[in-house]
């Protein structure tokens, strides 16, 4: 089993976190629950699978499952996702910056939110399938990567100044945990609060207000894990939040669970978060332990 963390080359890293390679033959692998639920963090990811492909749903994890691309694009999720692994799982995930995605695609982002599996060849045609092909035959990780940094550098989009905007305001949100009156920015932006939502919206498929929930509610997920013994007060207060009911209600709407439920029952599923690929299991005992494919 392999969960392999590399950054893209340096005329992508502006645009790209990383590329996750991952090689799992389910027949071998007792350990790792195939069910994973992704939980909502604001980022846009595409897949290139060139192994089996898997399934998804947005229904939950019983609720009957479609079966993905083998090169897809999931969109800005403000809900939790499910996927099924079965086969040989063998892929290479890029995972964007938050506005990174769109220096990629000519289209406005928010015709992709919550879409959880877009074809990349409805956008870039057959090449898609040459790519596929290529990662397939090449005889080594660092092959692979050569080929998606060359395909991805050959699709970059001139920048414009308007990236800037939204830039400058995600860098401030995430300093505050989400916790930022976006109005407060006017002065230091130059626009108006109505503009910059529009260009989050063209430019990441969320509100600045969404995004800050996410933020905000990523962030008492990542407490919960450090901590399962924090009270629902704590949790709410940290999240910005002075109504509990209000923050247990939002934690929900992205986790599937509310705080108190996620360790009140054992569960065969892996939660994925923080746009990391950080995987918490719960299995036989309430208590998460760390799996191979953590941080």
């Amino acid at each position: 089993m392999k969960a392999e963390i590399v950054k893209p080359s340096p005329i992508l890293s502006p645009f790209i976190d990383s590329y996750m390679l991952v090689d799992i033959d389910w027949q071998q692998t007792t350990s790792l629950a195939s069910t994973w639920r992704l939980i909502p963090y604001g980022k846009v990811s595409m897949l290139f699978l060139y192994g089996d492909a898997h399934e998804y749903t947005l229904a939950g994890a019983e609720a009957p499952m479609q079966k993905t691309r083998q090169a897809f694009l999931v969109g800005q999720l403000t809900q939790p996702l499910w996927l099924k692994f079965t086969g040989h799982t063998r892929l290479i995930k890029i995972q964007f910056k938050s506005a990174g995605a769109q220096q990629f695609l000519p289209m406005n982002m928010e015709e992709f939110t919550g879409v959880p599996s877009l074809d990349l060849e409805a956008i870039w045609g057959r090449s898609v399938s040459c790519l596929l092909e290529q990662l397939h035959e090449a005889r080594t990780d660092a092959d692979r990567i050569a080929h998606l940094n060359a395909f991805l550098e050959k699709r970059l989009l001139p920048t414009t100044s308007l990236i800037d905007y939204v830039d400058f305001t995600l860098e401030k949100l995430k300093e505050s945990g989400g916790n930022l009156a976006i109005r407060s920015l006017e002065p230091q932006l130059g626009i108006s609060t109505r503009q910059l939502e529009r260009l989050f919206r063209t430019k990441l498929g969320l509100t600045p207000k969404m995004m800050s929930k996410l933020l905000r509610l990523n962030g008492a997920f990542a407490s919960l894990e450090a901590d399962p013994g924090s009270s629902m007060m704590n949790l709410s207060y940290q999240a910005g939040y002075y109504d509990q009911a209000h923050f247990s209600r939002d934690f929900k709407s992205i986790v599937g669970l509310s705080p108190t439920q996620l360790f009140s029952q054992e569960r065969g599923e892996l939660f994925v978060t923080h746009g990391e690929c950080f995987v918490k299991q719960w299995t036989v005992t309430p208590k998460p332990e760390l799996t191979a494919a953590g941080r």
